[in-house]
């Protein structure tokens, strides 16, 4: 008689912890428990984008006075090449170089994939440095302004072969 307690009682801690299982296994990938949801019939998705549109267009006409003004990005706040400067680089990376009178300046720079930017004098000064390295490669660039514009010469230290 005991024994039919105990296989009882083992089914249903099995049956319980499956269940526990089951369960564990649909929410934590995003589901539940519940039956599958029918998908939005077009007429459903076009009027919930009506009313989104709706609620942002309402939001936007009266903001509250809570709200903190957005900054507006200026042609002036991030150097550009129509702005003197001139993206520079090869199988590295590429940065902008601006000159500024007799200096020059790094702006930003983009190291190729599988690179990384292992030395970068940002400046402003008259001559500036950037080093790109590649897992069997390195690329040194040495950058200034000649006649206000930036240039560039390189040293390639590869080991090609």
């Amino acid at each position: 008689m005991q024994r039919k307690w105990a296989v009882a009682g083992w089914v249903t801690f099995a049956a319980v912890a499956v269940a526990a299982g089951i369960g564990a296994v649909a929410l934590a990938s995003g589901g539940s428990l519940a039956g599958p949801e029918q998908p939005m019939s077009d007429e459903d998705v076009l009027a919930s984008l009506e009313e989104a549109g709706e609620d942002a267009s309402e939001d936007a006409a009266s903001p509250s006075s809570s709200d903190s003004p957005t900054a507006t990005p200026s042609s002036s706040a991030t150097p550009t090449a129509e702005d003197g400067g001139r993206v520079l680089g090869g199988p590295g990376g590429t940065f902008l170089a601006v000159c500024e009178g007799d200096l020059v300046r790094i702006e930003w720079w983009t190291p190729a994939q599988g690179w990384n930017a292992a030395n970068v004098d940002q400046g402003p000064a008259a001559s500036l440095e950037i080093e790109f390295e590649g897992a069997d490669d390195e690329v040194e660039y040495t950058v200034a302004c000649v006649g206000g514009v930036p240039e560039t010469g390189s040293d390639d230290d590869g080991d090609d072969g």
